[in-house]
């Protein structure tokens, strides 16, 4: 493969991170039939700078840093349709949570809505603030006026810490 060129960024493949990319992967992108099959049914289809499959395509010629720079991994729902669907059992999402982790560790910027649904679950324990429910002339009704109980949000000291740790921060 050493003889590839992406012709729109001049980049050369580069197996070694490939190599470190697929590791823990239990099948790795080189057994990709390119049917199409994960694209067919992902949830986030139209969001996605490229496509399930044209990851999996990607990862498989070795072009694995252009990847990890890609707004696409972050626009992923990790719904796990990709997976369901392959008849290979290539599973997409896994390499993209992959690529997600070297970009982390390369210190690449994390998406601005990510960061904010980390921060209200470290705050609230829920990964979005609750919102209140609208009726069709406009009233807005909270989960009080809906005879509903209040939410128990934070987390444990002890949820928290693995969250940390997780994270790397402890």
């Amino acid at each position: 493969m050493s003889g590839l060129t992406d012709l729109m960024t001049m980049a050369k493949p580069n197996e070694a991170l490939k190599a470190r990319i697929i590791a823990l992967l239990a099948r790795g992108p080189d057994m990709c039939l390119q049917c199409g099959r994960c694209t067919s049914g992902c949830t986030a289809f139209r969001l996605l700078e490229l496509k399930p499959h044209e990851i999996v395509c990607s990862a498989k010629m070795g072009f694995v840093e252009e990847l990890v720079s890609s707004k696409s991994i972050w626009d992923c729902a990790l719904c796990l349709k990709c997976a369901e669907r392959c008849p290979q059992e290539v599973s997409p999402y896994e390499l993209i949570l992959s690529l997600r982790n070297e970009a982390i560790s390369k210190g690449l910027e994390i998406p601005e809505a990510l960061r904010d649904i980390l921060m209200t679950l470290m705050e609230t324990g829920l990964a979005f603030k609750p919102k209140k429910a609208v009726d069709r002339e406009g009233k807005a009704y909270g989960r009080e006026e809906l005879g509903l109980p209040a939410l128990r949000t934070g987390l444990s000291e002890q949820a928290l810490m693995a969250l940390m740790e997780l994270l790397g921060g402890a």
